[in-house]
C-alpha cells in the first residue's frame, strides 16, 4: 500500500471518528493499514452502519441517515416489502447477530423509479417506529448534498459481505464453523473508482438515461466477482456519497465489470429521500431541491 493511500485511509477514519463530539474518539492501530475487507472490531468507529434483518437472517447493509430513517439498497428489499412485521435494523454493533440496538421496521419506501429488472434507482428507505437515541456507537452519517467529479482514489465502504468462495470453482466447498462466525462482523474495505471510460460504457449499455445518478466502482481483489455488498454506504470524508447496488452482470464469474453506487446528491435521489422522510408526495417531475437536510432535532422544535 503506498504513502499516499495509507494518508487518505488514515484521514478518512479520523473524519469518521472524530466528524462530531457525540462520535467515538477511539483510534485503533488494526485500521492504520486496510485491506480489503479488513474486519471492524470497534463498535464506535463506524456508528452510522446498520444491518438490515430479516428475522435474525441478514439481507443487506444500510446507513442510519436521522432519528427515525435508515437508507438501503431497493433491490434487496423489492420482494420482502409488504413482510415488514418480520424486518429488524440492528445499529451500534459490528456483529449482525447480536449487540447494540435492534429495532422493528414501521415501513419501507422504495424510490419509484425502481425496477427490479434495471440498475438504475436501486434506493430505498427504512421509517423506524421510534426516534432513536444517539450514542457513540449510534450516530448518524451526513449525506452528500451536491455531486462532485470523482477525482479521490478510494472509498470506504462498510457490510457485512458473505465471503463465500463460488461455486462454480470450488462445487465441493463448505464453510467452516469460523468462518461462518468472521461473516457476522463488519468489515470495511476501500474501493477505487472505475474509469470514466468503462463507468460510461456500463451506464449506456445498461440504458439507464439519467447517468448522473450513478457512480462505478472497481471490485475489491480477491473477492467473489459474482457478490456484491449489497447496501452498503459508499463514503469519503465522512460524507454519504451513495449505497452500493445489488446489479451484477450476468457473466459476473468471467467478466464481474464494475460495481454500481446509487448517488443521494443526484437531483431525482436526494429530492425523493427530503420530500419521503418530511412526508411529500414526490414526483420526478415536480421535484424539490432540499438545502443542507441533513437530519433535524425534533426535540429543539
Amino acid at each position: 500500500m503506498n504513502l499516499v493511500l495509507q494518508l487518505n485511509i488514515l484521514l478518512t477514519l479520523n473524519l469518521l471518528c472524530h466528524s462530531d463530539s457525540i462520535g467515538s474518539e477511539k483510534s485503533d492501530s488494526s485500521y492504520r493499514e486496510l485491506t480489503d475487507h479488513t474486519m471492524v472490531t470497534d463498535n464506535g468507529i463506524f456508528p452510522f452502519v446498520a444491518a438490515i434483518l430479516s428475522k435474525s437472517a441478514y439481507v443487506s447493509a444500510g446507513a442510519l441517515i436521522n432519528e427515525f430513517w435508515v437508507i438501503t439498497a431497493a433491490d434487496s428489499l423489492f420482494l420482502i416489502r409488504e413482510t415488514t412485521r418480520i424486518m429488524r435494523v440492528r445499529l451500534g454493533s459490528v456483529n449482525n447477530k447480536k449487540g447494540g440496538y435492534l429495532s422493528p421496521v414501521k415501513t419501507i419506501e422504495i424510490h419509484p423509479s425502481f425496477d427490479d429488472n434495471s440498475a438504475a434507482y436501486d434506493i430505498a428507505l427504512i421509517l423506524l417506529p421510534t426516534r432513536v437515541r444517539f450514542t457513540p456507537s449510534v450516530y448518524p452519517i451526513q449525506l452528500q448534498t451536491q455531486l462532485q467529479e470523482v477525482s479521490t482514489t478510494h472509498f470506504m465502504v462498510n457490510s457485512w459481505p458473505p465471503h463465500v468462495v463460488p461455486s462454480s470453482v470450488y462445487p465441493n466447498h463448505t464453510e467452516s464453523l469460523d468462518i461462518i462466525k468472521r461473516r457476522r462482523m463488519m468489515t470495511v474495505s476501500h474501493l477505487h473508482p472505475s474509469s470514466k471510460e468503462n463507468c460510461s460504457d456500463l451506464i449506456q449499455f445498461l440504458n439507464v438515461t439519467e447517468k448522473e445518478t450513478m457512480m462505478c466502482l472497481d471490485p475489491a481483489v480477491g473477492t467473489d466477482p459474482c457478490e456484491r455488498d449489497v447496501g452498503a454506504p459508499v463514503v469519503l470524508n465522512g460524507i454519504l456519497w451513495g449505497i452500493l447496488s445489488s446489479w451484477k452482470p450476468d457473466d459476473c464469474d468471467t467478466d464481474p465489470g464494475p460495481m454500481l453506487v446509487t448517488l443521494v446528491a443526484a437531483k431525482n435521489v436526494s429530492s425523493w429521500l427530503h420530500s419521503t422522510m418530511r412526508g411529500h408526495i414526490w414526483s420526478i417531475n415536480n421535484t424539490v431541491d432540499y438545502e443542507n437536510y441533513y437530519y433535524e432535532d425534533d426535540s429543539e422544535k
